[in-house]
């Protein structure tokens, strides 16, 4: 079982950066269901629920104001800083199936600046494809093992609604694999 502290949780936010690629990193992604995942414009939370047996849950790792690297303040599209980071496990029936960590820029004005900050253990997911004036951008890939703990494939893209936008990167863990037979590989 996956469990992260604090300490862990931050010292995330000081790893290397993960290399995001375009669309193009898929040619050597596994095909069939894992680009199922991957490719998935709804909401992920939903496609998880749908997957439980017994049970979903969201565990709230943190949650705090941080400085961001330049690049990922370009993936915003933003300047200011600090921005709201929350990282999170998605756990389907007691296993840690997706770490995510959102990045939402501090606009204390912007509705869903509030209402992410007091999201607690309820899923953003469920937040952002609730409303109707949503936009979500283009993604980008990962390859496996570019986190401090066991990771597989991983995805990142932006949504935008009114004045405020939040960067949403998820990556797949390996008991998700495991409970749905998906192969593993990693990009050669």
């Amino acid at each position: 079982m996956l469990h992260l502290s604090t300490l862990q949780c931050q010292a995330l936010e000081k790893a290397m950066p993960v290399r995001w690629q375009p669309n193009l990193a898929l040619v050597h992604a596994p095909a069939g269901a894992w680009r199922s995942w991957l490719q998935e414009r709804g909401s992920l939370t939903q496609r998880l629920q749908q997957q439980a047996r017994s049970s979903f849950h969201v565990e709230l790792l943190q949650q705090r104001l941080v400085h961001l690297r330049t690049q990922e303040l370009a993936q915003l599209g933003w300047s200011r800083q600090p921005v709201l980071v929350r990282q999170v496990l998605l756990h389907v029936d007691q296993q840690p199936w997706v770490y995510a960590r959102s990045l939402l820029p501090l606009v204390t004005s912007a509705p869903l600046y509030r209402r992410v900050r007091h999201l607690g253990n309820q899923a953003l997911g469920q937040l952002l494809f609730s409303s109707a004036d949503l936009q979500r951008g283009t993604f980008s890939y990962c390859a496996p093992h570019q986190l401090a703990f066991p990771s597989l494939w991983g995805r990142q893209s932006v949504f935008y609604q009114q004045q405020a936008c939040v960067l949403v990167a998820e990556h797949f863990l390996p008991p998700m694999a495991r409970a749905l037979n998906l192969a593993s590989h990693s990009l050669v």
